[in-house]
């Protein structure tokens, strides 16, 4: 008997594989097929197929637990005529992380050429979905191919002799594609999850940390990175869907990773149009087995012509667009001024207070609160910081130390009430995880020093895309203090404080910062970039005439300022005496 593979059916083919067929015999037959060397590894593998077929939503795994987003057919066949168009022509596929399979029928669709594939898929309901969808595309079983298809989890997976015996024999170039989990270690770790990889140095070649073996990561990262090691000497392309955070990290550590790739692009794609997630995402695509390139060019994969921008490795420096940096490199430098992060204190219900209509302050569980005043502070939030100036705070945060070093008794013996608020609510402080507060007094916090008391602050949220540096002045005499996703300079002097606003503020800056910051990351502004800005490198191509036009034209509608050159001029000896 022979199933009738156009008009197959589930039904079909579980009385076809209950006509008592042995082993050797189904495979042969599924061989012929779909070109799988071996369609069912055991007498089990051929019962949980008849259970799926039976049942498929039996067979549902959390797509959470593995972070896996399966590729829409519309989306593989647009990755597969974009590689076939650029004139590849691949003998060997190798699908890491394969799926249901629509990478695969896609490439064998559109890629002639094609001889051997190499599939890996560690879920069996995914394994079983492949195997009818290879069934159900009837146009395989006239193709000339291999199928090598394993259930295995790819971070412990060896590749078989086969598939390098097949490369090495005909010279074959490569592909590697797919669409390897978009979820972090962390994440894993969180929903107990066994498929995770053993955090090893993968680079100890090298002699440095390997950032898949410490901390967190994103796990199509550390597969990309076994992939390129594995295939690094043979010829052909890597073509993986992955957060763009991941390809941006490849790149930074491509010098120490050591690959053989080249034409290395990001070709970007609609995360909520194909997969319905809000996330950063695109196509990492390079070529294998030649010269290293340390940059990356951006694309859109639906329009892959239109280039956008290139990123990656510019006089030794890392920036997120080497053409834009070429012009605004002379800028940087070392920063006069300590960029400071805000409080950290991980216990907003309990150390924010919000005033309301009736004149009360009240915590985030909607507790009214009545303590001394000198411990509390107007407070900002990163989310306030849109504008060019802020004046006005309808929160206060509670301020347990002036410095580090400062025992908080010191709240007991001078402000009861506050004391006693703190310790009533001493359960939401003492559960708090970060290592920052182990060994510390009681009710410590952190971002505190001098500098977070001095009344003139000029701030930037690390959240927002667009850089805006907000000017702060103290609110009923009292300075403001910031959360700690703010980066701030604090100054005594009014003149300094108005002036450093005016130069920060300028297009110089901003375009500056654009061309070392990523966009797609989390926070895009952080210290060490703001770091770099050196206003003295900036102060001799520009002179007080610009300077003050643009002021005069974009700020002082916001803050009334007399801006002599005098001002200035003093300004500019004060701060060469920062540098």
């Amino acid at each position: 008997m022979t199933v009738n593979l156009v008009k197959n059916t589930p039904e079909s083919l579980i009385n076809f594989l209950q006509k008592g067929y042995t082993l050797e015999e189904l495979n042969s037959k599924f061989r012929k097929w779909t070109k799988v060397q071996q369609f069912f590894r055991s007498e089990n593998a051929i019962k949980k197929f008849i259970d799926f077929l039976n049942n498929p939503e039996a067979f549902e795994e959390s797509a959470r637990d593995l972070g896996d987003f399966q590729t829409p057919r519309k989306l593989t066949d647009q990755i597969c005529q974009y590689l076939y168009n650029e004139n590849f022509k691949p003998k060997v596929l190798i699908e890491p992380t394969c799926g249901t399979g629509n990478f695969i029928i896609s490439a064998l669709k559109i890629f002639p050429s094609i001889k051997y594939v190499y599939c890996i898929e560690l879920q069996e309901k995914l394994i079983n979905s492949l195997k009818y969808n290879l069934i159900k595309n009837v146009f395989i079983s006239d193709l000339d191919i291999k199928i090598e298809l394993y259930k295995d989890n790819i971070f412990s997976h060896t590749f078989s002799k086969n598939l390098f015996q097949m490369i090495k024999r005909s010279d074959s170039e490569i592909l590697i594609i797919g669409n390897p989990p978009w979820i972090t270690s962390a994440e894993l770790t969180v929903l107990d999850s066994n498929n995770i990889p053993q955090k090893v140095n993968i680079k100890r070649d090298r002699g440095i940390d390997a950032i898949t073996g410490k901390g967190n990561f994103d796990v199509s990262e550390y597969i990309i990175i076994k992939l390129l090691k594995e295939f690094n000497n043979f010829n052909g392309k890597i073509a993986m869907l992955c957060k763009t955070v991941v390809i941006k990290n490849l790149i930074k550590n491509i010098k120490i990773l050591g690959f053989n790739i080249t034409n290395i692009k990001e070709l970007r794609i609609n995360s909520k149009k194909e997969f319905g997630i809000n996330t950063e995402s695109a196509l990492f695509h390079a070529d294998i087995g030649s010269r290293t390139q340390d940059f990356c060019s951006v694309y859109s994969l639906y329009d892959p012509k239109k280039k956008f921008r290139v990123y990656g490795w510019c006089y030794d420096k890392f920036v997120s667009d080497i053409e834009k940096y070429k012009h605004y490199r002379y800028m940087d430098g070392n920063s006069q001024y300590e960029w400071r992060h805000g409080i950290k204190h991980d216990a907003s219900k309990i150390m924010v207070l919000e005033k309301h209509k009736d004149g009360k302050l009240y915590n985030g569980l909607g507790v009214a609160v009545l303590v001394e005043p000198e411990r509390l502070y107007p407070f900002v939030k990163s989310s306030e910081i849109r504008m060019p100036i802020l004046k006005e705070a309808n929160k206060r945060v509670i301020i347990t130390q002036k410095n580090l070093k400062e025992d908080t008794k010191i709240i007991r013996d001078q402000y009861p009430k506050l004391w006693a608020y703190l310790m009533e609510n001493s359960e939401y402080l003492d559960r708090r995880k970060s290592i920052v507060y182990k060994n510390r007094p009681k009710f410590s916090i952190f971002g505190v020093g001098n500098y977070a008391f001095m009344p003139y602050k000029i701030a930037i949220s690390g959240f927002y895309k667009e850089p805006i540096f907000c000017l702060i002045l103290p609110i009923k005499r009292r300075p403001v203090m910031l959360d700690d996703t703010i980066y701030y300079l604090s100054f005594d002097n009014l003149d300094d404080a108005i002036i450093t606003w005016i130069i920060l503020n300028l297009s110089e800056v901003r375009e500056f910062l654009k061309s070392i910051t990523f966009l797609d990351s989390k926070r895009p502004y952080t210290k060490d970039k703001l770091m770099r800005i050196d206003l003295i490198n900036l102060l001799n191509r520009i002179d007080f005439g610009n300077i003050r036009e643009f002021y005069q034209t974009h700020l002082e509608c916001y803050y009334e300022y007399n801006l002599e050159e005098k001002r200035f001029l003093n300004y500019i000896k004060n701060l060469k005496t920062n540098r």
